[in-house]
């Protein structure tokens, strides 16, 4: 089964044109070496190896001699009824081919990165092998294809991307890779055939390591003894990196001397599956836990429980997300599919609610450029659209995906209706949701650039859409619980 736990998008403009080949030296090659136990061979097996390549010459030499027989024959090529076909080292040698394409040219293409082309990295898992695949993908001419990969040591869970280097005074291209070891890995996207992360982060080191290359000897020793569930790069304060773990904490990384900054151990009980930095106050961080329960942190005085906001709800919290249109808001969606907006300035009475979906919401995609526009995603294989502008619900479309259940969705950076999406099968899935005709005539007048129209997918039956009483006491388990017994009824 090739699962894709996790995706990111790098937007237009961010990656090199033409990326970077990786080449080691001796001395990486040789710690490298070291660090995988490859045995140094001694004087002592010097005289078995003089012996082996005595015999691995000699079978060169037969093969070499049956090629080159082999290529004499292969000079004439006779078929029945027909002449002698003539063979041609390559294309641009043939008199006949109007097309003299070897298929070089559109690889080597293929290798630079154009300023319209976006990048995704996908957390790719098959059997005991995990990888990085670096796509790309252009939106205007529709096409995608893996441009390289990165084998991983480490189950990748979680992604985020950041363009922030200490050692670098221009914007770089990393993602950050949390795992299932509790290690935090950063790669650089924009280098080919790399053999090792640039850092290596966050695993409590128990026993003390013989020897490591001088990037790996800035591992801290500090972080999480746990799966790391979600990583959120701090836009506005950049040097700062969160992660969340399921040993129930968070930890805050500073990247300009790579090691654990805060350790905050007191905001839930569980584990921490979603985090998100407040889009226009650094210090906020918003925590969504298996404890049910959403937590807003100032993180410069994490401890004190004056700084902390909490809301709890009657499922296991998925996902949070801020509404960049009015950052008092905040969606959090469940594991028993619900979708909440709340407001931070009161802990009672939520914004809006909607039964979402049958399965967990794993795909929580709330627009930063069209007003309204929020795609979901959950483990019932489907994708669906909503329109939650002013606080009032609205279903648009959806569409189901053969990926098995739906790990995560994520929309373009460039393009808001142009979503990836990772299951547990078929690989990644791109949509265009503009081929919908609700979806164009919802939100076209609301879009920053013109859809282009075309083929209607069929309309689907319209999920419940639940709203609160401005009586609602609380939102905890058992007033959630009776407001859902009570709308029931009425669609009775």
């Amino acid at each position: 089964m090739e699962i894709l736990s996790s995706l990111v998008w790098i937007k237009c403009g961010a990656a090199k044109t033409t990326p970077i080949k990786f080449l080691p030296d001796q001395e990486e090659l040789d710690s490298m070496i070291d660090k995988k136990g490859v045995r140094v061979k001694d004087d002592d097996d010097d005289d078995d190896d003089d012996e082996k390549s005595k015999d691995a010459d000699m079978d060169v030499e037969k093969y070499n001699d049956q090629i080159n027989q082999d290529d004499e024959d292969d000079d004439n090529v006779i078929i029945p009824g027909a002449g002698p076909i003539a063979m041609h080292a390559s294309n641009r040698d043939d008199p006949l081919l109007e097309i003299q394409d070897d298929g070089e040219d559109s690889d080597a293409e293929d290798f630079f990165i154009r300023p319209d082309d976006n990048l995704i990295v996908a957390a790719h898992i098959e059997d005991d092998t995990s990888s990085l695949e670096v796509y790309v993908y252009n939106d205007k001419e529709g096409y995608l294809y893996v441009h390289h990969d990165i084998l991983m040591l480490h189950m990748p869970l979680c992604l985020t991307w950041l363009d922030y280097d200490v050692n670098n005074t221009n914007p770089v291209n990393c993602v950050a890779v949390g795992s299932m070891e509790g290690v935090i890995e950063l790669f650089d996207i924009d280098l080919v055939d790399q053999m090792e992360p640039m850092y290596t982060f966050g695993k409590k080191s128990k026993k003390k390591k013989a020897k490591s290359s001088k990037k790996t000897s800035k591992k801290s020793g500090e972080g999480h003894d746990a799966a790391v569930l979600d990583l959120t790069w701090n836009k506005l304060v950049r040097q700062i990196l969160a992660s969340s773990s399921a040993d129930a904490t968070v930890a805050l990384w500073d990247l300009s001397q790579m090691k654990m900054a805060l350790h905050l151990d007191k905001i839930h009980k569980k584990q921490i599956q979603s985090i998100c930095w407040h889009p226009s106050e650094p210090q906020n961080l918003l925590s969504g836990s298996s404890d049910q329960t959403v937590c807003l942190t100032d993180c410069r005085d994490a401890d004190n429980k004056n700084s902390q906001h909490r809301w709890t709800f009657d499922s296991d919290i998925e996902r949070v997300a801020w509404n960049t249109f009015d950052s008092n808001q905040f969606l959090a969606s469940t594991e028993n599919g619900y979708v909440y907006a709340m407001d931070i300035r009161q802990t009672t009475i939520p914004v809006f609610s909607l039964s979402a979906h049958d399965g967990a919401v794993t795909g929580l995609c709330l627009s930063s450029t069209v007003p309204g526009f929020l795609v979901t995603s959950s483990f019932d294989e489907s994708v669906k659209i909503w329109d939650v502008e002013n606080g009032s619900v609205t279903f648009i479309a959806e569409r189901r995906f053969q990926t098995g259940r739906i790990n995560t969705c994520l929309a373009n950076p460039d393009f808001p209706f142009t979503f990836a999406i990772g299951g547990q099968s078929k690989g990644l899935q791109i949509w265009d949701c503009t081929e919908n005709a609700n979806v164009r005539s919802r939100f076209g007048s609301r879009a920053k650039f013109e859809m282009v129209e075309v083929f209607d997918e069929k309309e689907s039956i319209k999920p419940i859409v639940s709203t609160f009483p401005t009586t609602t006491p609380n939102v905890t388990s058992a007033v959630l619980k009776a407001q859902r017994k009570k709308s029931s009824k009425k669609n009775k």
